[in-house]
């Protein structure tokens, strides 16, 4: 077990007998009797249900708590049956602290050193509406537990209060939720972006670099610099360019710990490990072992590929022993003849005393989607369209030779078949852009862009009986080139699809973000379809690529924003649109909590 720990750098092995009880343990501090002993005690059920489901199925995976004093680690956790034996494997994905600790009667006996002014206060003297907040503490003393939602000084937030001896409250803000953001990151533009991310929520000025990415000036008169390390090398840092308290101070001492640790993880195995399958092999390449889920990928059967050599079932071996001799193998892409099919593998090998241990990943799937949208984007932006441009200069060609009325007005559909069909190749290259790691967002005047878009359709609604009415304030927010293609499809699938008379555009500013509003009154839609109207290539009828409304709901996350629907068959559409105003605001006055 040591050894596979070796090569899982980061986790924690155990081995349970068919009764729950450890008989072998690595990673941990030493467990005595029932694996539920070491898990906390709102978790034990749970914990039996996780064993109890890998026993039955052969599998199962969950996130469970221990506690330690008044901390609590809180573990990822995966459960596999071999034989009549449970093996687990665990990592730490952080520990759980509560922000503070009341008696029942709200008299606060202890806070974390962000919550220290409220030490010794009552927490009804600081919240709003004291009856809301009595029947919370009332749930999480009947039920154990309270999740929810807080507000403080008007900042969304998550709560949770566990009533053991005293009342726990863990308050999970912002920033908390950014940095688990950093440390999952899965590459380095990721990475730039939650480490932005997480900066931009203090509202303070300052500059990151990270490799060749980079967000504001990088200028000489920092206060504070927070370099950023990938094994002892410095690869970015954040700099502060005004004073900050000590609890943003260690705040940002730890982003720049995080992002280090997280880009190193992106090298390292027990990051990228997915399903855990595994193969060993001598030196030669003879086949020594491998687990089930290596058979189940592969299809291959243990018993028949034991003590046979690696290349009769996996290409490029020599460029992988080529590799190996370097120390280690990371990424290693090959094709293996499966059972029944050929796969794409990544994998990746370590040498333990001797032996070499892979971890193998199908990514089959992955790499057959990649060819299949290169192929399509190839077809459709170059071949398609070069095709289309060609009949159009036929078709101009025709329109100059007599024709009949009816001639003419077949020529006119052909020319709308094939301008839809270059609108949907057009739509498809926006859809792929917008797919791809965002760049860097700016100010833009929301205002300008709107009245443009209203102004490029009245031709197109006034044809059809509609009135486009547009009230929006003189107002910047955070969004890029893109942000006009929002409304252009918008407005679009009102006047071709919602038989509406109007179309009304307006705004209003709620806290950090200018919410604009986009209604018409046509013929609204089925409950049915509300989940689905925003989905890739999802429509009901007619014409139209099913991209629009997708698009859409893409820019707006991209922004970090959000669009919500409301609408009724036979009431008309409305949907309000949530977007970021950039501000460099002053940290609010501690404290105001409403729940």
């Amino acid at each position: 077990m040591e050894e596979i720990l070796k090569l899982l750098d980061g986790y924690s092995i155990f081995k349970l007998d068919n009764k729950g009880n450890v008989v072998e343990v690595a990673g941990f501090e030493e467990i005595e009797g029932s694996f539920l002993n070491v898990v906390s005690e709102e978790d034990r059920k749970k914990a039996a249900k996780l064993f109890i489901e890998a026993s039955k199925t052969g599998k199962a995976e969950g996130v469970l708590r221990l506690k330690t004093d008044d901390v609590y680690r809180v573990f990822h956790f995966k459960f596999a049956r071999i034989g009549e034996d449970i093996y687990g494997i665990a990592k730490e994905i952080k520990k759980e602290e509560p922000s503070f600790m009341s008696d029942f009667l709200g008299n606060v006996i202890h806070a974390r050193e962000e919550w220290e002014e409220i030490e010794g206060r009552n927490i009804y003297d600081i919240v709003d509406e004291k009856e809301k907040l009595m029947d919370v503490i009332e749930s999480a003393i009947e039920k154990g537990e309270y999740e929810g939602k807080i507000f403080i000084n008007e900042k969304e937030a998550k709560i949770r209060i566990k009533a053991t001896q005293w009342l726990e409250f863990f308050i999970e803000e912002d920033f908390y939720r950014l940095l688990e953001d950093v440390i999952d990151a899965r590459n380095a533009n990721e990475l730039f972006d939650k480490v932005k991310e997480a900066m931009e929520n203090l509202g303070i000025k300052y500059s990151l670099k990270l490799f060749d990415m980079q967000y504001g000036e990088q200028e000489e008169d920092a206060i504070h610099v927070f370099p950023i390390f990938k094994r002892g090398e410095s690869v970015g840092e954040i700099r502060v360019y005004e004073e900050i308290d000590g609890v943003n101070y260690n705040f940002l001492k730890f982003i720049s710990i995080t992002a280090s640790k997280s880009i190193e993880s992106m090298e390292d195995i027990c990051k990228i490990l997915q399903d855990f399958a595994v193969y060993k092999i001598d030196e030669k390449g003879r086949i020594l072992y491998a687990n089930r889920k290596f058979e189940e990928i592969t299809g291959l059967r243990i018993e028949e590929i034991v003590n046979r050599n690696i290349e009769e079932f996996a290409e490029n071996r020599d460029e992988f022993f080529e590799k190996l001799k370097q120390g280690m193998v990371e990424n290693f892409v090959s094709k293996w003849k499966g059972k029944d099919r050929e796969i794409i593998a990544k994998e990746h090998a370590r040498r333990i005393n001797g032996e070499i241990i892979v971890i193998i990943e199908d990514i089959t799937y992955e790499k057959e989607k990649e060819r299949e949208a290169e192929f399509y984007n190839s077809l459709l932006r170059h071949d398609i369209f070069n095709k289309n441009e060609i009949a159009m200069g036929y078709i101009g060609l025709l329109e100059k030779t007599n024709l009949t009325k009816k001639q003419k007005t077949l020529i006119e559909k052909i020319k709308h078949v094939i301008a839809d069909s270059n609108k949907l190749i057009e739509n498809v290259r926006k859809a792929e852009e917008i797919r791809k790691p965002k760049g860097e967002l700016f100010e833009v005047n929301i205002n300008e862009v709107i009245k443009n878009i209203c102004k490029s359709y009245e031709e197109s609604a006034r044809k059809k009986g509609i009135e486009i009415h547009c009230n929006i304030d003189d107002v910047v927010v955070e969004a890029d080139e893109f942000v006009g293609e929002i409304f252009s499809n918008l407005i679009k699938n009102s006047i071709e699809h919602a038989k509406c008379k109007n179309i009304r555009i307006y705004g209003e500013r709620e806290g950090n973000f200018y919410k604009i509003y986009f209604e018409d009154d046509g013929k609204g839609i089925d409950e049915e379809y509300k989940e689905k109207i925003f989905e890739e290539g999802w429509r009901k009828g007619g014409s139209g690529s099913g991209l629009g409304l997708y698009i859409v709901k893409k820019l707006m996350k991209r922004y970090e924003g959000k669009i919500e629907l409301d609408g009724v068959k036979g009431k008309g559409l409305k949907f309000t649109l949530y977007f970021r105003i950039p501000t460099r605001k002053k940290k609010p006055e501690f404290l105001k909590i409403r729940f």
